[in-house]
């Protein structure tokens, strides 16, 4: 098996549905991996957690590390809403440059009808980032407990 790099990473928020404009809790916490470690742009495939209004709901999507800010998109099962994706990037700005780094804006689709939208950020400590989210792991750890970098 091949080593790679691991990143986890956990960003919360909120979630609107268009339909009726409330707010709920809504976070993912991803294991996303690649053995193509100094390719930042390769996109790396995720498995996850998402929960919203405190249910979970396993996930899976992408995160593809650009110069201007990373793009997610993910996609779970809802059981009103069928197979809701999320998808957004961060764009990294000079103004306000710690919220540009921290905080991602997500379209909310079903069907691929746009349903609502969410903001989510990164809430632990930018600083401590690279020690506590990557990790270099043997590919068949890469999404069990053995990988964790927590």
């Amino acid at each position: 098996m091949a080593t790679g790099l691991l990143l986890c990473e956990t960003m919360s928020g909120d979630f609107t549905l268009d339909a009726d404009h409330v707010a709920q809790p809504f976070a993912f916490s991803i294991r996303a991996f690649t053995t193509r470690i100094f390719s930042l742009s390769t996109p790396r495939y995720f498995r996850g957690t998402v929960t919203l209004a405190g249910v979970d709901y396993p996930c899976r999507g992408e995160l593809t590390i650009h110069v201007g800010g990373p793009h997610y998109w993910l996609e779970f099962n809802h059981p009103q809403l069928g197979k809701v994706r999320a998808e957004g990037h961060k764009t990294y700005s000079m103004n306000g440059l710690v919220k540009s780094l921290t905080t991602c804006p997500l379209e909310i689709s079903s069907n691929g009808q746009r349903i609502g939208s969410a903001l989510v950020a990164y809430r632990d400590s930018m600083l401590a980032f690279p020690f506590k989210a990557l990790r270099l792991v043997d590919e068949q750890n890469a999404f069990s407990a053995a990988g964790s970098a927590s």
